[in-house]
């Protein structure tokens, strides 16, 4: 289990996850522009839930598309 730790508005939260999920959790973070060891504004943390969000729905999509072809097959 690693820790993923991050500050929203001055309130400090840590989080355990399995190892490969926390690595994966931390570096989304980072690549959505929220700083792990300093302070963030809340809009922050949503724009990187709706990025996720963006990113998950695209798969959705991709999914059905590919059952589709397969289905035609």
């Amino acid at each position: 289990m690693k820790s993923v730790r991050l500050t929203v508005s001055g309130n400090r939260y840590e989080i355990k996850l399995e190892d490969a999920f926390a690595d994966f959790v931390n570096r989304d973070l980072q690549e959505s522009g929220i700083e792990l060891e300093q302070d963030n504004q809340p809009d922050k943390l949503l724009k990187a839930y709706l990025r996720l969000a963006k990113q998950t729905t695209s798969y959705e999509d991709e999914i059905e598309l590919l059952i589709e072809t397969l289905d035609s097959l």
